[in-house]
């Protein structure tokens, strides 16, 4: 969702009387974060596939029924020139639908791997947009290695870090990261001894209360230095404020960070597909970021890899000019141009 913001941002400042309509699902975050942003917002019927539990899968057929019928009234009303998709199964629909309007089709994956939706549906794309080189083979189309669009208040590189972090930002997404909120609650004791350090806390809405409660027992005056919350929409201002970022390594999350150019301890998420062990590659070769395996994440583990980067002023500083290397804050308009050159094309 949010690369396809971030590109709509960058077609809207091109060309102010452009029309976009986002396309989503009606449930969860997307609808109401969209219409935050001033965007129309349409929605189509979708369905996961099931690759393990197949008999989950009874209700895929009728959905993606409705859905190609769908897709394929709204693109006849819209007429766009170009459909641009970001991956995942509610994309389907559409972007077969477009192909077989013969609309022009652009694609943006995020991942090193990418996903199956991605792979299908390059067949439809005259070109994909990709973060990682390595992405090419896997796709049935052209590629083009733009880096994973952030929206316009993750452009702003942090400047005048202190000599060591001072206040560590910890990142478990909307839906939270138990495994990375328990390994927290663990080492929370032995940070908060160090009286100049501060901890910012995303737990995701399930487990705020448990990660609130805990503050609550910690001694003061180091409870005051743990600030847990849910969910906040001025998520880039806290990142900008951070010294040092732990988080899982979805993509978005990985170009925001290091756009804003925060040195980062990582903790992939081992499922779906293990997409993530594979994105943290370039940032752990280039010493911007320390990658804990999510087995081995428990609090003695973070404990000790926070110490040795705060500890050492050296390895950090290097680690924040490695980050500062890495970001590509203007992927966004990389693709809103590519997307453009597709549609002149068509």
């Amino acid at each position: 969702m949010f690369p396809a913001i971030a590109v709509a941002q960058a077609l809207s400042r091109k060309d102010p009387d452009v029309s976009i309509l986002f396309a989503g699902r009606r449930t969860g975050i997307e609808a109401r974060t969209v219409a935050s942003y001033g965007m129309r917002f349409a929605a189509v019927p979708a369905a996961p596939l099931y690759t393990q539990e197949i008999w989950r899968n009874w209700k895929l057929p009728p959905v993606l029924g409705v859905a190609l019928w769908q897709s394929w009234r709204l693109i006849d009303r819209f007429k766009p020139d170009a459909v641009f998709g970001t991956g995942g199964y509610v994309s389907v629909p559409l972007i077969a639908a477009a192909g077989l309007a013969r609309v022009p089709v652009v694609l943006q994956e995020q991942n090193l791997m990418p996903g199956r939706a991605t792979r299908v549906l390059s067949r439809f794309a005259r070109r994909v947009a990709i973060a990682y080189p390595e992405s090419a083979r896997y796709l049935h189309a052209s590629t083009v290695v733009t880096g994973t669009p952030v929206r316009t208040e993750f452009w702003r590189q942090k400047e005048n870090f202190a000599s060591l972090p001072r206040s560590i930002l910890v990142l478990g997404g909307s839906q939270g990261a138990h495994r990375i909120n328990q390994a927290v609650a663990d080492a929370l004791p032995s940070l908060l001894q160090r009286p100049d350090l501060t901890i910012v806390h995303q737990t995701g809405e399930r487990e705020i209360g448990t990660m609130q409660s805990l503050k609550a027992s910690l001694p003061a005056p180091g409870a005051d230095r743990y600030q847990p919350f849910a969910f906040a929409s001025d998520l880039a201002d806290r990142i900008r404020a951070a010294d040092l970022v732990v988080s899982r390594a979805g993509a978005s999350t990985l170009s925001e960070v290091s756009a804003i150019g925060i040195p980062m301890v990582l903790i992939p998420y081992p499922y779906a597909g293990g997409h993530q062990r594979l994105n943290v590659a370039p940032y752990e070769a280039a010493e911007a970021a320390i990658v804990i395996s999510d087995d081995q994440a428990d609090g003695g583990r973070l404990l000790r890899e926070l110490t040795s980067i705060i500890d050492d002023p050296v390895r950090y500083r290097k680690m924040v000019e490695a980050m500062q290397g890495l970001g590509r804050p203007y992927a966004a308009e990389e693709v809103a141009r590519l997307i453009e050159s597709v549609a002149r094309q068509h």
